[in-house]
């Protein structure tokens, strides 16, 4: 009987254990002073840079920036908690990534954001599409149906009346009224092949990063709110104080202060409907 009444106790502080440890995980990333901040290729930058990082390190944070070369990659590291938040994508990427993934990262605040855009340097205007010529396009699932819905509001393209927004392909054409040829690549490469098709849509912070001329756009989409970038966190640190603080300055007066008068950021960015 004594044998099954020290199993008992000791089961007991076992659990006491972790329960310890599960609380002491939860004060430390409320208590959290550090923050790692993935920064995938976006214009979106400047703004953690310039305005968000210098207040959060003003209330006693310490704030590190590391780089990636993709947004997946920056989205891997924040799953696997080498990073805490990223701030480079909107919410129809997001969902594909989570899908796909099964992963539960989630949107912490909208930010300010700019649209996608149709871009060419062989030619002057829209006006010049003629039958076959060659259409760049991202190959990630939601930059793909963004660009897809671009060229059919510009009558170059018909989609199937039944294809679902967030997840068009190419096989919901329904008409392509020029023959047009479409290639798709990772948007980071699209401003380095630009010269090599008639015209390219491509996200506004990849040609902004990649000093792609204004004069070479010619048409901008419309943004939606599922399509305005968001501050991405993991779920579970949704509601930490870090967290609440950095929504609060990306909604501050500050920061919209700064997208219209500072010199690389004006006239780029629509504040977020929501």
């Amino acid at each position: 009987m004594k044998k099954y009444i020290y199993l008992f106790i000791l089961l007991g502080f076992t659990l006491i254990g972790c329960d310890n440890k599960s609380d002491s995980a939860k004060n430390n990333q409320l208590e959290k002073k550090e923050i790692v901040v993935g920064l995938p290729p976006s214009m979106h930058n400047i703004m953690m840079e310039k305005v968000v990082k210098p207040a959060l390190e003003q209330e006693g944070y310490k704030v590190k920036m590391v780089n990636f070369s993709s947004l997946r990659d920056s989205n891997t590291a924040l799953v696997e908690g080498s990073i805490d938040l990223n701030a480079a994508q909107h919410q129809s990427y997001l969902d594909v990534y989570n899908k796909e993934t099964k992963s539960d990262l989630v949107s912490l605040v909208h930010i300010p954001s700019i649209s996608a855009a149709l871009f060419s340097q062989k030619h002057h205007s829209i006006n010049e599409i003629a039958d076959g010529q060659t259409i760049l396009i991202p190959n990630d699932p939601s930059n793909k149906a963004r660009s897809l819905q671009l060229l059919q509001s510009l009558n170059w393209i018909t989609l199937k009346p039944e294809s679902e927004a967030g997840t068009l392909d190419l096989n919901d054409i329904a008409e392509n009224k020029y023959n047009l040829k479409f290639k798709a690549i990772l948007s980071e490469i699209i401003p380095r092949t630009l010269n090599e098709v008639d015209y390219a849509i491509m996200p506004g912070g990849i040609a902004w990063l990649s000093h792609i001329p204004a004069d070479n756009v010619l048409v901008q989409e419309k943004l939606t709110p599922n399509l305005e970038l968001m501050v991405v966190v993991k779920k579970e640190n949704l509601n930490t104080k870090w967290a609440q603080d950095v929504k609060k300055l990306y909604q501050s007066d500050q920061l919209r202060k700064f997208i219209n008068e500072d010199p690389d950021a004006k006239g780029r960015f629509i504040w977020p409907q929501q």
